[in-house]
């Protein structure tokens, strides 16, 4: 059971795995008890590769658009996308791609501070290697990259785009089976866990950029001939001004994807309706200033959000209580269990 799956707007259906072949098994039985072919979003990259390498499966039983298989895993692995974005002369990092102790030679052509990740996102969601490590020399990258490659086949390490965690941006946008743009939000990040590599833990609408951000979006979406749901995650340079594309989300729902919801754009609406042929929800006006917050536990330095703002918690919701519930009062707390438990095991 997740979060989600105690939602009073949803019937949880459980199934042994979101990836791989188990996951189009469950798919395919779940549709023999539906009446007509549902809309299908997903939810984890895990699930999008299953999804995207059995499209000749899942399309006949869900309406689903995803870019072509080699797209996606072009989009979903990190060196690949870096030399996807090269060859389009997309603004990225200057980086280099490491598959073997003989790989380490080419970071001489890199600048410190340098940051390195594993290439395939699934192994950090599985927990297998770290989401991201910051250095600040070659000697330093060397010994990270050769760490990481023990549990991961490829790691990418790119020079680090200067500027604080408010300088990332995002746009989240939203494709029809024609490729044609139908919804695009931009939003900005204020704080990350943990700092600097996390995740996005509070976000904000940014209209201040949205203009020059969608351009580079609808680029790339022409470019790569996307379609679906999406997202590009920026960075503004602190010493040149340029936004650099840090990296895709392909094919799903992307974390911070609720403060676009909640700012007047549903996304997943705008998709749900595209799949259907039918017209675009309308963008709803708010009143003010709205900030998305992961969970509870983050907290937001004073005076980084517009005077006035209104902060929405990502489980919390008085109508529908019990995804807050479970995440605060099981989920949390038996993590909490957990690690209490693993550090007095290494006191002994």
């Amino acid at each position: 059971m997740c979060a989600a799956g105690w939602s009073r707007h949803c019937q949880f259906v459980p199934i042994p795995s979101l990836e791989g072949s188990s996951l189009i098994d469950s798919l395919v039985a779940l549709r023999s008890q539906l009446p007509e072919r549902p809309v299908l979003f997903l939810g984890a990259d895990q699930s999008v590769n299953a999804v995207s390498a059995e499209l000749d499966r899942i399309e006949p039983l869900y309406r689903i658009s995803l870019p072509p298989p080699e797209i996606v895993r072009a989009l979903a692995e990190k060196v690949l996308f870096h030399e996807l974005a090269e060859r389009n002369g997309f603004a990225v990092p200057r980086g280099v791609g490491i598959a073997s102790t003989a790989d380490l030679t080419l970071l001489r052509h890199l600048a410190p501070p340098i940051v390195i990740k594993p290439s395939d996102k699934v192994l950090v969601l599985n927990g297998t290697v770290e989401r991201a490590v910051r250095v600040n020399t070659l000697g330093e990258a060397s010994t990270v990259c050769a760490q990481m490659l023990e549990r991961a086949p490829m790691v990418i390490a790119q020079e680090w785009i200067h500027g604080p965690d408010t300088a990332i941006f995002f746009t989240l946008f939203s494709c029809d089976r024609n490729g044609k743009v139908v919804g695009q939000f931009c939003g900005r990040k204020v704080v990350c866990s943990p700092p600097a590599v996390g995740n996005t833990a509070v976000c904000i609408a940014a209209p201040e950029v949205a203009d020059e951000l969608s351009i580079q979006t609808i680029d790339f979406i022409s470019r790569v001939g996307y379609l679906g749901l999406g997202s590009l995650e920026f960075k503004r340079d602190s010493r040149t001004g340029r936004f650099m594309i840090i990296e895709p989300t392909v094919g799903r729902t992307d974390w911070q994807e609720e403060i676009a919801t909640l700012c007047g754009t549903n996304l997943p609406l705008i998709t749900y309706d595209a799949e259907l042929d039918r017209p675009s929800a309308k963008e709803l006006p708010v009143s003010r200033p709205i900030a998305w917050r992961s969970s509870l536990e983050h907290r937001v330095p004073s005076g980084t959000l517009p005077r006035g703002t209104r902060t929405v918690d990502g489980y919390l919701r008085w109508s529908d209580p019990l995804p807050a519930f479970y995440y605060y009062g099981v989920d949390r707390l038996a993590a909490r269990l957990v690690r209490r438990a693993r550090r007095l095991l290494s006191l002994r």
